[in-house]
């Protein structure tokens, strides 16, 4: 028998089901629906939640813990260590994949340096994108969002969250792309996808690296 980790009834019309990041299944069902008819909906959806499940089983134990020392990362696609030692700021050691963190204040300190960092890759990334695109922005800021890698405003401001930093240099160009590609296209019309599928082909893979790797929203 499937059992959801939680369900939120509002004034909704339809039942859905979602798999978060860590595998817990999130159902969305009307206020007054019973929830007989919502377990008959979640046996006939059975075989599609045990499958997504298993994809992202294991994703709640490659958080960090409070102790840094020695934890492993994503950094643009390519696992990095931290190491805990007694300076006072993040070194980066790119040929053995390492990150020296101060031990005073290291979730602090790292947060800080991965902003800066993420603020100069994705400036440089949409530099060169907005020129081959034709395009422009209004500015460009880095976030801590954790619902969404990237977004671009009505006046064409980009924003993205720091945490994209963690993808692979080509991934982080095809979000870049998604928003420059708004500054035609305010809506995610065919339109709006055969611009972004025009600087990048294979974006549909790129977007399923994303998807698959929700977990990295929540670190740091």
């Amino acid at each position: 028998m499937i059992t959801p980790d939680k369900i939120i009834r509002s004034a909704r019309k339809t039942l859905s089901v979602s798999i978060d990041p860590f595998g817990k299944l999130i159902v969305r069902a009307p206020a007054r629906l019973s929830e007989e008819r919502i377990f008959a909906f979640l046996k006939e959806k059975e075989n599609w939640i045990r499958t997504h499940q298993a994809k992202k089983a294991g994703a709640e134990s490659r958080l960090p813990t409070e102790n840094l020392d020695g934890y492993s990362f994503l950094l643009l696609g390519e696992e990095y260590k931290i190491s805990l030692y007694g300076g006072k700021k993040v070194l980066a050691d790119d040929a053995q994949k390492r990150l020296f963190v101060p031990k005073i204040k290291s979730a602090e300190s790292l947060k800080k340096w991965l902003k800066a960092r993420a603020e100069e890759v994705f400036y440089e990334i949409a530099q060169r994108l907005s020129f081959e695109m034709q395009t422009s922005y209004k500015s460009l800021a880095v976030s801590s969002a954790k619902s969404r890698w990237g977004s671009c405003s009505f006046d064409n401001a980009l924003r993205f969250s720091f945490r994209l930093l963690y993808a692979p240099v080509d991934v982080i160009a095809y979000v870049v792309a998604h928003e420059l590609a708004h500054t035609f296209e305010k809506n995610h019309s065919p339109k709006f996808w055969a611009v972004v599928g025009a600087y990048v082909p294979d974006y549909k893979r790129k977007r399923k690296w994303l998807k698959d790797r929700a977990y990295l929203m929540e670190i740091f």
